[in-house]
């Protein structure tokens, strides 16, 4: 096609899969490779393609990346499937991009391409992230991109003050969110690559943002903080009755040591997540110090609003870790309490038993 999106195969020596020539539009899904396997993904593919009535899909099972361009109602269209590329969330993530030249201001149809598709009414998996992108090849009006994402609207500088970037993100039901990115001023004070790599970065940023998403289930699923503080509530409930049988003393015992080592299991677990975050965070900060971002002086922080997940997750992870400290502080005061009531349960015996004696 005489049009393509495709600049030397997309640079598929180097595994990045974003385009670089303006203007683009785009729509973005990521897929957690923990839940699907790459048959499903690429299945999944096809099915979606089929939906949004692309049919001429170049579907090979045995590629990592395939790029192609194809029509959708009479318009080129340019497909990435990604099962495995360059991107820091690659490890995470399958991607498949849907990327078309915009014919006008309004928003594209390819823009709209996620609202048109009833996941569970077509038997299709969710993905994990979503996002759609608009790179506008001239200066725009703050108006203009309000008409394109909304009235809620962040924004950045990028590069210096080569590029602004706006957008709005959600974090549920999934992390997602629309973008809208243009030069700052008519003289073309961006390079070629930057366009690529912003695109490439915003992928990363949305793919990153996923998996803080992923650790936040991963603990508020977690019921074994409060399903360990019921069992030593009710461990405490039994050491402290009046006389618990001797037959008793050996399980109750072999209980709390039990809930011990779980909660020492945990413990290591959370603090695994803790460092996960971390770790995921650092990335974020190096995309954003290779991006050189700025505020935009009048709007509200884009990536500010991006990392809000980091802190409400960095919370819940302490919150459940002061959960296990208490308990496992609960668990340390019976250990000396059962073996104290142990002690005088003996001695209590050992005084019967003399008395028994001495009554003969």
């Amino acid at each position: 096609m005489s049009r393509s999106l495709l600049l030397h195969a997309l640079s598929l020596n180097d595994r990045i899969l974003e385009p670089n020539q303006l203007p683009v539009s785009g729509h973005v899904w990521g897929y957690d490779k923990e839940d699907i396997s790459r048959e499903e993904f690429v299945g999944n593919c096809m099915s979606m393609l089929s939906l949004l009535v692309i049919h001429d899909a170049e579907i090979s099972w045995e590629e990592d990346i395939m790029a192609f361009d194809v029509t959708r109602k009479g318009q080129p269209v340019t497909v990435i499937i990604s099962l495995q590329d360059d991107s820091l969330t690659s490890e995470y993530f399958y991607f498949l991009g849907i990327w078309i030249r915009p014919q006008s201001g309004a928003p594209s149809e390819v823009e709209l391409l996620s609202n048109m598709i009833a996941w569970e009414e077509e038997d299709l998996l969710q993905p994990a992230v979503s996002y759609s992108i608009r790179f506008a090849a001239e200066p725009l009006q703050i108006p203009e991109v309000r008409k394109m994402i909304g009235n809620d609207i962040f924004a950045q500088r990028l590069y210096g003050d080569a590029l602004y970037l706006c957008g709005t993100t959600e974090a549920y039901p999934i992390p997602s969110g629309k973008f809208v990115i243009c030069p700052a001023s008519q003289t073309e004070n961006y390079v070629r690559h930057e366009i690529r790599h912003a695109l490439y970065s915003l992928r990363n940023l949305m793919g990153l943002m996923s998996c803080v998403m992923n650790i936040y289930d991963s603990v508020t699923e977690n019921d074994a903080g409060r399903e360990l503080c019921q069992e030593l509530m009710g461990l405490m409930a039994a050491v402290e009755r009046e006389s618990p049988a001797a037959a008793d003393w050996d399980r109750l015992v072999r209980q709390n040591g039990t809930i011990a080592l779980r909660l020492a299991s945990e413990g290591n677990e959370s603090r695994k997540l803790h460092a996960k975050l971390k770790g995921v965070r650092r990335l974020f900060d190096v995309i954003l110090a290779e991006l050189d971002v700025s505020d935009m002086q009048g709007m509200p922080s884009l990536f500010n609003r991006m990392q809000t997940p980091f802190e409400h997750v960095k919370d819940s992870i302490n919150d459940f870790e002061e959960m296990l400290l208490q308990a496992e502080k609960q668990s340390q005061i019976l250990q000396p309490l059962m073996h104290s009531r142990m002690l005088a349960g003996q001695q209590q015996l050992l005084e019967k038993l003399i008395h028994a004696n001495q009554g003969k």
